[in-house]
């Protein structure tokens, strides 16, 4: 791995680690897209969701951290509860997938629909939105198959979220916090998969060392995006979560998706 590639991916961390750290989402998704966009060699491709569900969850759980006061838990129980099973059936698919493609921009143009299906959807009336954990068991069904297929699943997360009554530090402290849950059980199916032979664990050591770079910048990024939330009111904050959302939900079903099916 050469010098500039390193540090487009360290610059690259820290400052999609600021956004998620601002709005809750928006920054892994983002990080993703660049790191398919500079990582070509065959030795450095097979890493590439290994190594942003590291780095991941190095980021929400420095963002869990950083708002732990604010973690709904009734919710994150939930989500976990559906994440296990969820990572189970993501281990077989992504078996069943490796070395073939062809399924991934269908898969993405579903997940694009979704989400600005979502972002679009009248919202809850006020006396149906409480504080209800209930669907963030199937969600986190969901997002654990997801999670090793496509890699960053903030956004297909992110709508539920924002249907409920979640803003600021609460929103941005229960999704990290499930978030982080997820890339944890990624990364010891990715173990399991690497040891069975599927991949090139011998290749590790030569991403190591930017592995712990990133790492250190995604600290440093939570923590500039937690003081920058500080100084966004919460009509702000859901306006540009709206954005975000819809960004991702785009670059999801259009670059991702449609794209590729005509390449």
């Amino acid at each position: 791995m050469t010098a500039l590639l390193s540090a487009i991916l360290i610059a690259t961390a820290f400052l999609t680690a600021t956004l998620s750290g601002m709005i809750g989402m928006g920054g892994g998704i983002l990080l993703l897209a660049v790191m398919f966009s500079v990582m070509h060699s065959p030795e450095l491709v097979v890493f590439i969701i290994p190594l942003h569900g590291a780095v991941q969850l190095v980021s929400n759980s420095t963002r869990t951290l950083a708002f732990i006061d604010a973690v709904d838990w009734p919710t994150v129980k939930r989500f976990s509860l559906g994440t296990v099973p969820g990572i189970a059936l993501g281990m077989w698919i992504w078996y069943l997938l490796d070395g073939n493609e062809s399924a991934q921009p269908y898969l993405k143009i579903l997940i694009g629909i979704y989400i600005l299906t979502a972002v679009f959807l009248p919202k809850p009336k006020a006396r149906q939105q409480t504080h209800s954990s209930s669907g963030f068991m199937p969600l986190g069904f969901v997002a654990g198959t997801a999670a090793l297929i496509v890699g960053a699943t903030g956004p297909l997360i992110a709508p539920m979220f924002a249907r409920r009554d979640f803003v600021k530090e609460r929103l941005v402290a229960t999704k990290a916090m499930c978030q982080m849950v997820t890339h944890f059980e990624k990364l010891i199916a990715f173990g399991i998969l690497f040891g069975t032979g599927i991949g090139k664990i011998q290749s590790l050591s030569t991403i190591l060392g930017v592995a712990i770079a990133m790492g250190v910048a995604v600290i440093l990024g939570t923590l500039t995006g937690k003081r920058l939330l500080k100084l966004i009111s919460p009509e702000l904050f859901v306006k540009l979560y709206r954005v975000a959302l819809v960004v991702a939900g785009s670059k999801v079903l259009l670059w991702d998706g449609i794209m590729p099916l005509f390449q």
